[in-house]
């Protein structure tokens, strides 16, 4: 990916051991929605880089070797989301040890002006995010209210919708805080929510 091609443009990092891209999917989905212009970055076969003002590049932590992570550093984000670091697959101490070393060095890289939402249901992501950075505005979130029912969820407003995803609760809160941080009103990502597919 040519990083020039996104040097003037409002770059957003959603990361996580876990949901990374399904907020990504779910952010995408509103976006389309509301008819909010943006650019993503999924993978090097899957882009979509035009004209947008903001791009989209989401990345699951727990699979990068080194030289993916430096290249991913390499993005300098605007806006950090940080969803999910605590990883039940690894009671290893020094395993975890190395997740919170990566994230720390991610999040450092925020710029003044710059913003981290965390999921603060994440307890290593909140210790993460909450550490002094100059400038650095800090968003907290959490799952939406919403009630489980056949074959998707009940969330407030008596919306509803279809979805195979279990975690899409935690999923959309977090998509719901960076949707509002850039600007889309409440009632249109919770609308848009109803109409999301997996």
């Amino acid at each position: 990916m040519n990083l020039a091609s996104i040097k003037d443009k409002q770059r957003i990092a959603i990361i996580g051991n876990e949901g990374a891209h399904e907020i990504t999917k779910i952010v995408l989905h509103v976006l389309s929605v509301v008819g909010k212009a943006h650019d993503f970055i999924l993978s090097q076969e899957d882009h979509r880089i035009g004209n947008a003002a903001i791009v989209i590049i989401p990345c699951d932590f727990s699979d990068l070797d080194a030289i993916e992570f430096e290249e991913f550093l390499e993005f300098n984000h605007h806006i950090a989301l940080i969803h999910h670091v605590e990883d039940e697959k690894s009671k290893n101490y020094q395993a975890v040890e190395k997740f919170i070393e990566k994230y720390e060095l991610f999040a450092d890289l925020t710029p003044k002006s710059g913003t981290l939402l965390y999921n603060k249901e994440d307890n290593l992501a909140v210790v993460i995010s909450e550490k002094q950075r100059e400038g650095v505005s800090l968003v907290e979130y959490e799952s939406l209210s919403g009630t489980e029912i056949d074959g998707g969820f009940r969330l407030e407003d008596n919306l509803s919708l279809r979805t195979k995803n279990n975690n899409f609760l935690s999923h959309a809160g977090a998509a719901k805080a960076l949707l509002q941080k850039i600007s889309i009103p409440s009632d249109q990502i919770m609308e848009a929510f109803t109409t999301y597919k997996d």
